[in-house]
Formats: C-alpha cells, sequence, structure tokens
C-alpha cells in the first residue's frame, strides 16, 4: 500500500501548517493573496526551505516534485539569457530547445499536440509566450510521470480554449494516475470543477477548509475573500496628463510581421484616436503581443510598416525614447527583462525617465508621488523591499505603478493582471476604469480573461 503524503505541526518563520493530510492521487486549490506565504508552501513541499520544528512530514523525493510557477519561469529565461551566444555566432542562438525540457523517448506523444506545443518543438525557450512556457512546464512534469505537481496559477495568460484543453488534460491525467496535483491560486473563479479539496493560506497560516462542493467550505472561501471595498481615488497630478494634439495616438495601415516563412499577421489596420480605449483579444499566438511590440518599437518591423505614433511616422527621424516618454507600458516581456535589483520604491521611480533601474537623481515631488502611488496599491510598507524579494504578484503591482507614474497618454498594458490575486486584480481594475472614465490616457488593453472585458472599452479588435 502506498504511504498517505501529510505535513503535521510544521512551524517555520513565514509559515505555519497545522495539519494536512495530502493523500496519493489527490487534486487541492490552494487559495492565498499575493503575500500569503504560497511561495514558502511550494519551498515546504520541494525541501527548500528548514523548519523551526515539524512532528510529522512525509512527502515523495525532491526528483519526483515538479513545481510550475512565474519564478520558475524567470529561473530559466534568465538561465537562457546567460548561454545565448548570438553575439559570438553568425545567427541567432536559440538557446534549450522545446524539445530538450521532454524525455527524448516521448517526443510523439499525443499531450504534446494536445496541448499545442507540437508545431513550438524546434523553437528555443526565450521564443516561447509566458502562457506557452507555463504550458511546457506541465508537460514535461506529466511526461517525466513527477509523483506531485505544484502549479501557481497554471491558467493565467492562457486563452479559453487553451485553459479548458489545460483544465482538461489535468483532469484525465490525475483520474488515470498516482499524481497528486496542487493548484496555488489568486482567484476564486479559477478554481476547477473537478477539484476536490481546499485550502486557505493567509499570512502564513495554512488551513484545509473541506471539499469544494460543500456548502460549509464554499461559506469559509466566502468569508476569506471578503472585502471591504474601500474606496479608490487617483492621485491628484494624474489629472494633469497633457492632451493630445493629434487626431490619431497610434495608427497602422496594412500591417505586416514575419519571421522568415512564419507570418505572425499580415493586413492588419489599427487606428487608435484619443479616449478610443482599445481592447485586443485572440487566442496564444495570434500576434496580440507582436502588435504591442510594433507599437512600443521593440519589433523592428515597426521601421518597414506604415506606422504613425503621436503624429510621427516612425522612420521619420524621431527616437523611441522621444515617443515613450507619452506611453506608460506594462508587459510580460517587460516583467522578464526587469532585472535590476533594486528596491521597490526605486523600480516605480524609474517610470518616469523610462529606464530599466534609475540613472538619474529624482525631485523630492518624484518621490511623495511615487509614495502617493504605492499607498493606493497596498505597498507603501514594502518600498525598500528588493525587487527581488517581493512575490511575483508584488512585482507586476510594481510595475503597473511604475508605468501609470506619469499619466502617460498611452497606456499599453498587456495581462497586466497576471499573478494578481482577487483583491488586487479587482483594485488595479478599478483603477483602470477610472482612467478611462476621468483622464487624458488612453488604454491599448490586451487579456484572456471573460471577466476584464470591461464596458468602458469603446473598441474591440479581434486577432
Amino acid at each position: 500500500m502506498l504511504n498517505t503524503f501529510e505535513i503535521k505541526n510544521y512551524c517555520h518563520a513565514k509559515l505555519m501548517v497545522e495539519s494536512w493530510p495530502i493523500g496519493h492521487s489527490s487534486t487541492w486549490c490552494i487559495l492565498g493573496t499575493n503575500d500569503s506565504g504560497k511561495q514558502e508552501l511550494a519551498q515546504l513541499l520541494s525541501r527548500e526551505i528548514t523548519p523551526i520544528s515539524v512532528e510529522k512530514i512525509l512527502l515523495p523525493a525532491p526528483n519526483d516534485i515538479a513545481i510550475i510557477s512565474f519564478e520558475a519561469q524567470q529561473k530559466i529565461y534568465e538561465h537562457e539569457l546567460k548561454i545565448d551566444n548570438s553575439d559570438f555566432i553568425d545567427q541567432q542562438d536559440l538557446g534549450t530547445l522545446v524539445k530538450e525540457f521532454l524525455p527524448q523517448d516521448k517526443l510523439n506523444d499525443p499531450l504534446i499536440k494536445l496541448v499545442g506545443l507540437a508545431h513550438l518543438l524546434t523553437s528555443g525557450y526565450r521564443q516561447l509566450s509566458s502562457g506557452e512556457s507555463r504550458k511546457l512546464l506541465i508537460l514535461s512534469a506529466l511526461l517525466h510521470e513527477k509523483k506531485m505537481i505544484i502549479c501557481e496559477d497554471p491558467f493565467d495568460s492562457l486563452d479559453q480554449e487553451s485553459s479548458q484543453t489545460l483544465s482538461t488534460l489535468f483532469k484525465g491525467i490525475i483520474k488515470n494516475s498516482n499524481i497528486t496535483l496542487i493548484l496555488l491560486l489568486g482567484n476564486r473563479i479559477d478554481i476547477p470543477d473537478w477539484c476536490e479539496q481546499l485550502a486557505v493560506i493567509k499570512q502564513g497560516d495554512f488551513n484545509v477548509i473541506g471539499t469544494q462542493h460543500c456548502a460549509k467550505t464554499q461559506a469559509k472561501l466566502d468569508d476569506f475573500f471578503k472585502n471591504d471595498d474601500d474606496k479608490i481615488t487617483l492621485p491628484e497630478q494624474f489629472y494633469a496628463t497633457k492632451s493630445n494634439a493629434h487626431d490619431y495616438l497610434v495608427k497602422l495601415v496594412n500591417g505586416t510581421v514575419r519571421y522568415q516563412s512564419k507570418t505572425v499577421f499580415q493586413g492588419l489596420n489599427l487606428s487608435v484616436k484619443p479616449q478610443q480605449h482599445t481592447l485586443i483579444t485572440g487566442r496564444n499566438g495570434s500576434g496580440k503581443s507582436t502588435l504591442l511590440h510594433l507599437i512600443t518599437g521593440e519589433c523592428t518591423q515597426c521601421y518597414s510598416n506604415d506606422l504613425t505614433l503621436f503624429g510621427h511616422q516612425r522612420g521619420s527621424g524621431e527616437s523611441i525614447w522621444q515617443l515613450k516618454k507619452d506611453m506608460g507600458i506594462v508587459t510580460p516581456e517587460l516583467h522578464r527583462q526587469y532585472r535590476v535589483n533594486s528596491d521597490l520604491l526605486t523600480v516605480v521611480l524609474s517610470g518616469f525617465f523610462d529606464s530599466i533601474g534609475l540613472y538619474q537623481q529624482p525631485e523630492k515631488y518624484h518621490i511623495t508621488y511615487a509614495e502617493q502611488w504605492l499607498k493606493k496599491v497596498g505597498l507603501n510598507h514594502k518600498e525598500k523591499t528588493l525587487f527581488n524579494d517581493l512575490s511575483f504578484g508584488e512585482q507586476r503591482l510594481a510595475l503597473i505603478v511604475r508605468a501609470l507614474i506619469k499619466a502617460p497618454l498611452l497606456l499599453i498594458l498587456d495581462e497586466i493582471t497576471q499573478g494578481l490575486d482577487e483583491f488586487n486584480r479587482h483594485r488595479i481594475l478599478k483603477i483602470i476604469k477610472m482612467i478611462m472614465k476621468e483622464s487624458n490616457s488612453t488604454l491599448l488593453f490586451v487579456t484572456h480573461r471573460t471577466d476584464e472585458l470591461l464596458d468602458t472599452f469603446t473598441q474591440h479588435i479581434k486577432l
């Protein structure tokens, strides 16, 4: 008979688990906020932290456990950057290929096609989107037959079809294997109906609350997410945004982006007038992020397209820094690239200067304004905390504030609530709605979540 996985009277400086009979072939959803202790819980399961005291801990061997988290994805990405030899060879170094993350004797496994990665086997990890890289790590764990899989917000950044496919895959695999699956979630809406057991974690205190489809469990969950719904206001300086003097903030005519034999999109027309808040949706891989990269200058094919920003034709002599002074940008790629380990306040202040890191001396009013914004999002008590010591969700909040800090004419927001818990997601969406209704900023907003399709959008582009 298989031993039952169990943790009893586990005490750590940042985590307390009184009793958790995990079991074999079981499914768990652990609900918590961004700074609740979910990260420490994952570290407990993988034996990365040492308890002050513990009565009982029975878990699979570390090699039999897989943890899929935003932090794990970032760690792999940074490793791939370190081994990138593109500057020393006469072609692009793709780095570690997708197929190298998988068992070599299972490269024809039908699961690869099912999750939509079969056409990416010869792509490098750095070429994957955030959603694709998460699917890869989950697929790798399944094909390597791990005994316990721990996933942090597995459905974030996935389109509806991919989310449903992954959910169905989880359900089928768990039903027909000895895998124990633990999902670490920040939003109730992401709890799959097949999940058996629910638990919550708050300020490091872990508690099992019962089986999912039980009225008492749901009541406890409602109480956990009870929100006082404090009134949110924008700092007064935000309303001082200068008005736009041009007919269009963005105008793309017959836009086309190709990489070798792959066409991302072609014949795409997009125009965004001031206050024409624009929602962009589409399946993973449809070109949403590429379109935003074209606008922000991250995609160099902006010069070969008929693209006008703030009245300037791209390629007519303007610098990207001249254009970015009127942009606020939050994307998964920016989060990946923000690797300067400054403190939180410095990260926010860098938004005034469009830099990664702070290389200019901010004025006193810059600091005061940044502190006001940090208070708005509940991070004022962490302004001296290093960026890398924040949870992924807290880092994302910091980058959102960094984009808002200069009240830009154009806010480019790509999956901004990725990694945010239910409290912070609702708070940020409230702020976004206020910006759309009350300020001169105009939004370009990419999301996969149906509960983020706000009625304040005036244009919807489907790719």
